[in-house]
């Protein structure tokens, strides 16, 4: 009886040992799994940032975009308010006693033709330039540059080059370039 009991007692023993063994490799692979599960967790909350940065680069973009179109429609101007805007310039050169000769309206399209091109969206977009020299005293004529920019004139300064005249020792003859937009609807 005695035999009997211990060899009950050590196959008892045994089973409650492996069963431990079969207990602490199953919470190891627990463990592991768990493990695994965390860093996909991580991994797919770095995505959702990365896409989340993405989405917010795509909506900045779209939104500068749109504010870059509301003001090329904003410089928009019709053939009769640019009329208007040369005789404005006019007066207001005349005031600073500066001589305005050389008024040129360029009717044809200077839109660089590789936005055009290059583009997937299509922008029904037209650019054209004014141009005119004024001669004056250099003063005189950056007070008119000053004034002019202090309007709420449709026509943009695109470039001014500014040389000295050589009919008068104290004056300057300043080029300037101004464009504006049209094609788009108003």
């Amino acid at each position: 009886m005695m035999e009997s009991q211990k060899t009950k007692f050590f196959i008892f023993w045994t089973i409650t040992i492996l069963l431990f063994c079969l207990y602490l490799l199953d919470r190891s692979q627990v463990k592991n799994r768990k493990n695994k599960y965390k860093l996909d967790i991580a991994l797919i909350e770095k995505e959702l940032i990365e896409n989340g940065i993405l989405i917010d680069k795509i909506n900045e973009s779209r939104n500068r975009y749109e504010s870059i179109i509301d003001t090329i429609k904003s410089y928009h101007i019709s053939g009769e308010q640019l009329m208007s805007e040369i005789s404005r310039i006019k007066l207001m050169a005349s005031k600073l006693n500066i001589q305005l000769y050389q008024v040129e309206i360029d009717p044809k399209n200077t839109f660089p033709e590789e936005f055009s091109r290059n583009s997937t969206i299509n922008i029904e977009l037209e650019r054209q330039t004014l141009k005119f020299n004024l001669r004056g005293n250099f003063l005189k004529v950056g007070k008119f540059l000053e004034n002019y920019e202090k309007t709420n004139s449709p026509l943009r300064v695109q470039s001014c080059t500014v040389s000295l005249d050589s009919l008068d020792p104290k004056g300057v003859i300043a080029q300037l370039h101004f464009v504006t937009y049209t094609g788009l609807e108003s």
